[in-house]
C-alpha cells in the first residue's frame, strides 16, 4: 500500500483537529498538513505536495469548489475529496462537476474518510 501526504482545509478548528485524527491514524497515511483556507492550501500545496486534499466546501474567502478548480489546473494535481455538511443528491453533483472525486458528510467523516483514502492508497498501487 502506497502511503498518501494528506492536505486537509477547514475554517472550523475543532472539526479539523478531530478530522485529523482519524486521518493521521490511517496505515496508509504518512503525513498529514492542516490549513484554514483555500488560499492557505494554494500556498501549502507548493510546499507540501499532498497526494490528497481533503477540502471543506463553505468556507469564507474562497470556496472549497474554487479551490478544486484551481488544484485541478496543476501539471500532478491532487486527488480531491470534499467535506460538507451537505448531503444531497444536488449538492453532490456540484461537487463532482467542481473536480472532486468524492464528497463526505461531516457527521459520516470517521466512518467514511478511511475506506475512501485508503482506496486512494490502494489505487496509487496500480499506477
Amino acid at each position: 500500500m502506497r502511503k498518501l501526504n494528506v492536505l486537509m482545509v477547514d475554517d472550523n478548528p475543532q472539526f479539523l483537529k478531530a478530522a485529523r485524527d482519524v486521518v493521521a491514524a490511517l496505515p496508509c497515511v504518512a503525513s498529514v498538513e492542516c490549513v484554514n483556507s483555500g488560499g492557505e492550501a494554494l500556498t501549502q500545496v507548493d510546499k507540501f505536495n499532498p497526494d490528497v486534499v481533503l477540502t471543506d466546501i463553505m468556507m469564507p474567502g474562497m470556496s472549497g469548489f474554487v479551490l478544486t478548480r484551481k488544484l485541478r489546473e496543476g501539471d500532478a494535481p491532487p486527488r480531491v475529496i470534499a467535506v460538507s455538511l451537505h448531503e444531497c443528491p444536488e449538492y453532490r453533483a456540484a461537487v463532482l462537476r467542481s473536480g472532486a472525486e468524492d464528497m463526505i458528510c461531516k457527521r459520516e467523516f470517521s466512518k467514511m474518510a478511511p475506506g475512501l483514502i485508503g482506496a486512494m492508497a490502494d489505487a496509487g498501487d496500480a499506477s
